[in-house]
This record gives C-alpha cells, sequence and structure tokens, in this order.
C-alpha cells in the first residue's frame, strides 16, 4: 500500500501566514485585497486559488504566466513571515500515524495542492520533510484530482513499484480529498477537524471518517488492505 499524506489541517496547521501571504500577493498584483477565506483555498491547489481570485477581480485573457508571477511573490513573502509566526504547529495525531505507516513497512509520500516549494518550506519547519521521499505537488496539476495519478507515476519512478489505485489511500481533511480519492479509484482516511465539513465528507465518499488520526480503527482500516 501507498499512503498519501496532504500537509494543511493534515499533517499541520500553517496558521493564517500562508492565506494572508497569498492574499497579499494577489492584492500586489491585482491592487485589490482577495480576503480568501478558508472555503476559497482548503482542498484546492494554490494555482487554482490564484487562478479563482483572479476570475473574482475581472482578470482575463491567458492568465498562466500571471499566476506563476504571484505565487512566487506568495512565496517570498510567505518564507519572510512563516518562521515568525506563533500559530503554525504539528497535528500529532498525524505524526504518530507517519511512524505506523512506516513501522508497518508501507510506503508513504505528499499529496497536497501547494507548490512544492511551499510544501518544503511549511514541513520544513518542523524537520518533516525528512519521512517523505516524494511528493505530487500543485504545480504539477491544477486540480487535486489529477494528483494521484502523478503520485503513482512518481512511485513508479522512485521505489521502482507500480501500485494499482485501489492500493493507494490518501490521508486528508477535506472534502476534496476524498473526492480526489474517489474519482480515482483510491482509498481514503479523512480526518474531521472541522465539525462543519462533516456531511460533506461523507457525500464525498470518504472510505473512512476519523475525529483523530490516532483512532484505533485505522490500524483496522491498515490491516485488512
Amino acid at each position: 500500500m501507498l499512503y498519501l499524506f496532504d500537509i494543511d489541517g493534515t499533517l499541520i496547521s500553517p496558521g493564517p501566514s500562508a492565506r494572508k501571504a497569498i492574499n497579499q500577493a494577489i492584492e500586489n498584483f491585482t491592487g485589490v485585497p482577495p480576503n480568501l477565506q478558508i472555503k476559497d483555498v482548503a482542498g484546492l491547489t494554490d494555482r487554482l486559488i490564484v487562478r479563482n481570485a483572479l476570475e473574482k477581480c475581472g482578470t482575463d485573457g491567458n492568465i498562466t504566466e500571471v499566476i506563476t508571477d504571484i505565487i512566487n511573490d506568495y512565496l517570498t513573502i510567505f518564507e519572510n513571515t512563516y518562521f515568525e509566526s506563533k500559530e503554525a504547529f504539528v497535528y500529532e495525531d498525524a505524526l504518530h500515524l507517519v511512524h505506523k505507516v512506516k513501522g508497518n513497512g508501507l510506503a508513504l509520500a505528499l499529496l497536497t495542492g501547494n507548490v512544492k516549494r511551499g510544501a518544503q518550506i511549511k514541513l520544513g519547519r518542523f524537520d518533516l520533510m525528512k519521512h517523505f521521499s516524494f511528493g505530487a505537488f500543485g504545480d504539477e496539476c491544477e486540480t487535486r484530482n489529477d494528483l494521484p495519478i502523478v503520485a503513482r507515476n512518481r512511485a513508479k519512478e522512485v521505489l521502482a513499484k507500480t501500485y494499482e489505485f485501489d492500493e493507494i489511500v490518501l490521508v486528508g481533511d477535506t472534502p476534496k480529498d476524498a473526492i480526489a480519492a474517489k474519482v480515482n479509484g483510491c482509498k481514503s482516511i479523512i480526518v474531521c477537524r472541522r465539525q462543519e465539513w462533516y456531511d460533506d465528507i461523507v457525500k464525498a465518499g470518504a472510505d473512512l471518517i476519523v475525529e483523530s488520526l490516532d483512532d484505533p480503527v485505522i490500524k483496522t482500516f491498515m490491516l485488512s488492505r
């Protein structure tokens, strides 16, 4: 089995610094603050977050290069502010699950909407990148639904092993994580950190919904695969 871990809301909480940084980068380009809320960023790739914000601001034409420029600006702002934030933290239950997966000799990697550099910044603060030899990132696909395909192909390159989609488990915290698993024929473990998302996670077809990644039912789930 291959376990693919989401970052924001699953492995860590970056606090508000990431959203503030991307807000600032978009405002620097458009002159208008997008005032991004959780619903505007949760489960989306960085590129899609920026694209949606630009479209709301009325930006038209080919904005692919603009998106790249804004993300580069975001990364600069974020890296300069993130390490000063006192609100970022690691979800200890997620770290426990990472160690359980490794301890059971199972493969693990990242699947995240963050661009690769953003992921490195976020996890680097807590020295968590060492657990993941590869990943699928938000600068490789604009929609999360395409990322399991990237992860599967990369696993073949890095691990020299081909995983069928039903041998892949997405570990996330949003309905979009569950949907990305479902449309690709993968399994999903969704930790419901926001109760207001519970019904949508159920509707998205999550295979296992838990309130904590320390829930003993996960061990049963892992052994049954």
